[in-house]
């Protein structure tokens, strides 16, 4: 504390003496306390407050009188009412007496007061002695430097613990292109009513091909392509959902379409294809991902697009997550807002999930705006959501861009946590006598942000230095022990990685063999039980990175059958 700090100290101390002498001895009279029990500024969890008042908690109503250590240092808790009191300062701090120009720490509060931490006599006297500090300035601000030393610690090296397990994965490519350019998400459906799972992959991406790709089903992982599919009209690459739209019992297509919009398609169940987009075609929505889903409750599957992010000649501003309600057994589509139009959100991975006990599905999202943490929305209500509050980068940290993402049950018994990807760059600039840099700089991770407690609460599973995001991630039963697992793809080294849930959120880390991977870039993982064994297997589109693209894409759409586990 300089110098000037500790005169302006004492002297707001001296001017308040009285008005505390006159508070604490009505707080002493008061066995209950007016205004209501007493809260921190914000809710925080039982670690989050332990960390913020020291491990002697001062309780509800602190004696005034009384002295706390905390973060070395002696301190006094006092009273003041919440109406002579300016909250102007930085958060976390407020001014009781908003005639003295100097504030103090908040404790807590409630409606009617407000208790700060006021360093003791002995600590001023302290102070008083010490030589005045050189003072240095950091261009980051007070709150941003403690943001810093906070999430420091989680620049390092996480990994789950290995598990002597493997599982086994079979090349299954029969009949799949092995050239070409293949990107973003495919989907699973049984198309011509074979009862045999079919791979429907979105078009190639620059190359000679601007149409979808329906190869079929032999139920044993054989693959033809469908010449009978008969196409509307050319279609932007994207990612491809299936679902009935219009509730004849036929499955139908979604298309999310780079810088053209979503697009729905109905199908005859023969191959023919017809044009049901009457609401979507004039939303000119940039989207590469859209995910079905009944977000209204009316039993008519609806679809959410995410905006894929700026691009030459293109502007959204407004939402950029769009619900479309399906109306008129999808033959017309409604737009709704599903973010608020300030939120910048965007990229190409979207899931659906069950976050709260309404009947409605929440959703969780990737974000490319470096620094937005607009991730995470829980409905309030039919076709409506609202964002969850991401705690100061307590539950979505800043610093970040978010990747792949997937929602399943991997802690509790009746909601869906949220699984998301990152790349997170520590700043470069930060000036060291401030805030040394942490052991990595530039990090790729997972965390697991459950929903089950009274806030929600994040949990990381692994990190890893790189500079690459995750770019497929997938959840489901791989192992067939009944409990969720994550399946990702990661660029350096180049591998599929395999975490085994233990159904209590905890993850262990399995080895993989057969799923072998181009060094081509892909966009997502697609899973579905292709042979009806019970296992889910995997599809992976590679998009080319051959030099010329008018040449041969080296690029390819990659089936592995799951062959289930095996002790190492």
């Amino acid at each position: 504390m300089s110098n000037r700090s500790l005169v302006a100290l004492v002297l707001s101390l001296s001017i308040l003496t009285p008005v505390m002498a006159q508070i604490t001895a009505a707080s002493a009279a008061n066995a209950e306390i007016e205004g209501g029990t007493p809260a921190y500024v914000k809710e925080e969890t039982p670690e989050q407050r332990r960390a913020r008042v020291g491990e002697v908690d001062p309780g509800t109503n602190p004696d005034p009188k009384a002295e706390f250590s905390r973060f070395g240092k002696k301190w006094k808790i006092e009273r003041y009412e919440r109406e002579w009191a300016a909250y102007d300062a930085a958060p976390g701090y407020v001014r009781p007496m908003a005639m003295v120009n100097f504030a103090f720490e908040i404790y807590q509060q409630n409606e009617k007061y407000v208790w700060v931490w006021v360093p003791t006599q002995d600590e001023l006297a302290i102070a008083a002695q010490a030589p005045p500090p050189v003072e240095q300035r950091s261009k980051f601000t007070e709150p941003q430097l403690a943001y810093l030393r906070r999430v420091a610690p989680e620049f390092m090296e996480l990994t789950p613990a290995p598990v002597d397990k493997v599982v086994r994965f079979e090349a299954s490519m029969k009949g799949l292109p092995q050239e070409g350019s293949w990107r973003n998400s495919a989907a699973f459906a049984d198309m011509n009513g074979d009862g045999h799972v079919d791979i429907i992959a979105p078009p190639e991406r620059g190359t000679r091909s601007v149409m979808p790709a329906i190869f079929l089903g032999d139920g044993k992982g054989t693959w033809t392509p469908w010449g009978a599919a008969v196409w509307p009209y050319l279609v932007q690459y994207g990612n491809v959902v299936a679902a009935d739209f219009n509730g004849d019992k036929i499955m139908d297509l979604a298309f999310g379409q780079h810088l053209t919009g979503p697009r729905v398609l109905l199908h005859d169940g023969k191959g023919r294809f017809t044009d049901s987009s009457n609401g979507l075609a004039n939303d000119r929505f940039p989207t590469r991902r859209v995910v079905a889903a009944d977000v209204d409750g009316d039993k008519d599957i609806d679809l959410l697009a995410l905006y894929e992010g700026p691009a030459p000649g293109v502007q959204i501003h407004n939402s950029r997550v769009r619900a479309y309600i399906n109306e008129k057994n999808g033959s017309e589509w409604r737009m709704v807002g599903a973010s608020k139009d300030a939120d910048l959100v965007s990229g190409d991975w979207l899931a659906v999930g069950r976050f709260n006990r309404d009947k409605y599905p929440d959703f969780v999202s990737s974000n490319h705006y470096f620094q937005r943490p607009e991730t995470l929305y829980t409905s309030d209500g039919a076709a409506k959501w609202k964002l969850v509050d991401w705690q100061d980068g307590v539950l979505v940290p800043y610093l970040s861009v978010y990747t792949a993402v997937a929602a399943g049950r991997f802690g509790s018994r009746d909601l869906d946590d949220a699984i998301m990807a990152y790349h997170r760059a520590w700043p470069a600039d930060v000036e060291q006598e401030f805030v040394k840099n942490p052991p990595i700089t530039s990090l790729v991770g997972i965390d697991r942000i459950s929903f089950a407690g009274k806030i929600p609460t994040r949990t990381p599973i692994m990190r890893f230095e790189g500079t690459r995001p995750i770019s497929g991630l997938a959840a489901a039963d791989f192992d067939g022990d009944g409990k969720n697992d994550i399946l990702f793809t990661r660029h350096n080294p180049r591998e599929a990685v395999l975490l085994l849930g233990d159904g209590k959120g905890g993850f262990r880390r399995a080895t993989v063999e057969g799923l072998e991977l181009l060094e081509n870039p892909n966009y997502d993982i697609n899973i579905g039980d292709v042979n009806r064994d019970g296992r889910p297997d995997v599809l992976v589109l590679h998009e080319s990175n051959s030099e010329s693209p008018f040449g041969k894409q080296n690029g390819a759409i990659r089936f592995f059958l799951n062959r289930g586990p095996a002790k190492k």
